[in-house]
């Protein structure tokens, strides 16, 4: 199983659609209350992920060996900020995978020059809440919904190299995984049969 150490943080494209609605789509009722903040139907979830911009937004996800998505960010941009919108499926919490994306989410936007993230959730929110505070987020309760907020530091050598490395990587990696799911598959209609 991945872990913080093994997380590989890949950039979603327009060819990861049909993944990320599974993505979402597998997650519970409850579940999906607490990342987008009030019950959404199958529908719902279908036309949200219709409207996701891959180009002007960034997704980022963690996927398993098989190519299924653990856990999701989506960092959408407005003029002068992003919001951020994480989540995990129940069999991968506990090992750093939102961590894991909120820090790949933040190298994003700090070299895109973007000033601060927010994070708008449902105060009952304990797992956003907790990672919000963990990363030095400003958290600011209004009831039952509470934004965290961060300012973000201006793009660096470091913050460019750390980012072209790890999306060399991940594209590398995820081909490797694709192909070796044709394989597995190839040799599945190929094997003679028992």
């Amino acid at each position: 199983m991945t872990t913080i150490a093994t997380a590989l943080t890949a950039r979603l494209r327009e060819i990861d659609r049909c993944a990320l609605e599974a993505h979402f789509l597998s997650l519970g009722g409850e579940d999906r209350r607490l990342r987008f903040g009030s019950s959404i139907s199958e529908d719902g979830l279908r036309e949200y992920v219709a409207r996701i911009d891959f180009e002007h937004d960034g997704i980022f996800g963690v996927h398993d060996d098989e190519m299924e998505l653990l856990a999701v960010i989506h960092v959408a941009f407005s003029d002068d900020s992003a919001e951020l919108g994480l989540s995990v499926v129940p069999e991968a919490r506990g090992m750093g995978l939102g961590s894991a994306l909120l820090v790949r989410a933040m190298t994003h936007l700090r070299n895109r020059g973007t000033p601060e993230v927010f994070v708008h959730c449902l105060t009952e929110n304990g797992a956003m809440m907790h990672l919000a505070h963990k990363h030095g987020m400003r958290i600011i309760p209004a009831g039952d919904e509470t934004d965290a907020r961060l300012a973000i530091d201006p793009p660096d050598a470091h913050s460019l190299f750390a980012e072209w490395l790890n999306d060399s990587h991940a594209s590398a990696v995820q081909r490797l995984r694709r192909n070796a799911r044709f394989s597995r598959a190839l040799l599945g209609i190929f094997a003679p049969a028992r």
